[in-house]
């Protein structure tokens, strides 16, 4: 598709024009992949972003502070054009390449030939992990915008009251489980949070969650007795079988999530990361008794030579076997008994 004047874009962004002289190109950038300069150390404050298509481009700089490694909210992460955002449309004299939007010093050539610049628009930028590894997660960032116009330099402007999607832009970050301390960041939670029902009937399950996944330990019910360890005699679990999960999910972790044992369904992709050896060790420590005679039982956990399995989620792919966790605390459980 070349170059159309006095025509507005293509119907997958506008769908009215005005009488002037607004020179766009009619450009599909749908097929055209989001490209940066890659100049900064944490990807997440990438704030610069634009499209080539041959001698066309669409350049994006965002307002700073809208990427995070981390599952968003539904059109939780939003910036304004032009007061926070803009948004440029490009015309040059001849193809154009990234070294020029990139270069310390840019090139003299391609020459500017047009320039459309954003005067409104609403942009949306939806987080969610895309995929996840033994040792990390990759996000993916989809910016979308609504209601964008453009204006020339003769003052002629063009509107799209709809929503079209800019592009998706990839960031990874480590697992929890493979942090400088494992699962370290679970400790900010002061409690585990207990499963309504039993994943059998002779255990308990504890769950945390945080953002878009999730931790759980099913532990049976005589490992959390009303007694006090001896010291250095801590009660222990073999963690074989899947009694440890890590679970990440592509959407915002849930209650339901933890607890269930059955397949959390088609529409959300989840990886699993199972403990297959390894053990919990439990010391607990008996509290005061209040006035009514109940006795606070304070259980603390430690994971030692734990080996978690990536599970595959597809049939021609193979489970993956993570690094040995040597020893990591996760944390306190509070029970009650008379």
């Amino acid at each position: 598709m070349k170059k159309i004047m006095f025509l507005c874009l293509s119907t997958l962004w506008f769908s009215a024009c005005d009488d002037g002289d607004l020179q766009i190109e009619q450009v599909d950038f749908d097929s055209v992949s989001i490209s940066t300069c890659g100049d900064v150390d944490d990807a997440t404050e990438t704030t610069f972003f634009f499209k080539i298509d041959g001698d066309e481009a669409l350049l994006l700089n965002l307002e700073s502070g809208l990427l995070a490694n981390e599952t968003s909210s539904p059109e939780s992460i939003s910036s304004s054009i032009p007061s926070s955002s803009s948004l440029i449309y490009r015309f040059f004299s001849d193809d154009v390449s990234q070294d020029y939007f990139c270069d310390v010093i840019p090139s003299v050539e391609p020459v500017v030939l047009e320039e459309n610049t954003a005067t409104a628009g609403d942009i949306n930028i939806d987080t969610q992990v895309g995929s996840a590894t033994e040792t990390g997660k990759n996000y993916r960032h989809t910016i979308s915008i609504t209601g964008l116009s453009l204006t020339n330099s003769q003052g002629e402007s063009i509107t799209d009251a709809s929503t079209f999607e800019y592009g998706t832009f990839t960031t990874s970050t480590d697992n929890s489980a493979h942090l400088d301390t494992p699962f370290s960041n679970y400790l900010a939670i002061d409690a585990y949070s207990e499963c309504s029902e039993s994943p059998s009937g002779s255990a308990v399950r504890l769950y945390k969650t945080i953002n878009d996944e999730f931790i759980s330990l099913d532990i049976p019910l005589g490992a959390l007795a009303a007694s006090a360890t001896p010291d250095s005699e801590p009660r222990q679990v073999d963690l074989a079988d899947a009694l440890f999960r890590y679970v990440v999910v592509d959407t915002l972790a849930t209650d339901d999530m933890a607890c269930t044992t059955a397949p959390l369904g088609e529409e959300i992709e989840a990886w699993y990361y199972e403990s297959t050896s390894g053990t919990l060790n439990i010391e607990t420590v008996v509290g005061d008794t209040d006035e009514n005679g109940t006795t606070t039982y304070t259980h603390t956990f430690t994971l030692d030579s734990l080996v978690l399995t990536l599970k595959a989620n597809d049939e021609d792919d193979s489970d993956t076997t993570l690094d040995l966790i040597e020893n990591v605390e996760m944390g306190s459980y509070t029970t009650f008994g008379n």
